[in-house]
């Protein structure tokens, strides 16, 4: 098995807390004991595989499974923040709403499979008809028509499951606007063990 180290992003890094200044050491007149180096602050960031760049280096469709995707299954188990925490809440400028993922296991922290895992099943829920009406007609337009062309699209692999889905009605990928690849994230925010992400698609 090829040896896959873990990689972290570069960039959207954002701190817990500021480095505090390092206390001054003894007069140059008398030896003293020497002042330790300052402490380095805790940096909180992404994994570099969910980062948002132009190529992910593999191809996550919203509407499968992460195991349907072409990403190694390594990286699945892999944390998918560093350091691990308990909620991550993503947000999209297609969406009117923010999306919640928690960690399945206390203390566990949520790996890139339990993410792509818990986003896949958040955009398969029905969008309810209350929620379709308080949009602005041309939006609400928008998703209705992304709905149809994804029953069409169903109608060329099964006449039976593309007939269930269009009794079930939109689902919140038809938010998207057909756009259900994911492009990676970046970090909006972090607050010691809540990240905040927006979310790219294409």
């Amino acid at each position: 098995m090829s040896d896959k180290s873990v990689r972290w992003a570069d960039s959207n890094e954002f701190y817990y807390a500021s480095p505090t200044n390092s206390p001054t050491s003894s007069s140059s007149g008398s030896p003293g004991p020497m002042t330790p180096p300052p402490t380095l602050p805790d940096v909180a960031t992404i994994h570099d595989m969910l980062r948002f760049k132009r190529n992910l280096g593999f191809v996550n469709d919203l509407l499968q499974t992460p195991e349907e995707g072409t990403l190694d299954s390594e990286y699945l188990d892999q944390p998918a923040t560093e350091p691990p925490v308990s909620h991550i809440s993503v947000i999209c400028s297609k969406l009117p709403f923010v999306l919640h993922i928690r960690e399945q296991k206390e203390g566990r922290g949520n790996t890139i499979g339990d993410l792509l895992e818990r986003l896949h099943l958040l955009f398969q829920e029905q969008v309810r008809a209350i929620d379709l009406e308080r949009e602005q007609p041309e939006t609400r337009k928008g998703i209705l028509d992304t709905f149809a062309k994804r029953c069409e699209k169903l109608m060329e692999h099964s006449v039976a499951r593309a007939s269930r889905e269009k009794e079930a009605g939109p689902r919140r990928i038809d938010y998207l606007g057909g756009q259900s690849i994911f492009a990676g994230f970046d970090v909006v925010s972090n607050d010691h063990d809540h990240f905040r992400l927006r979310l790219h698609v294409r």
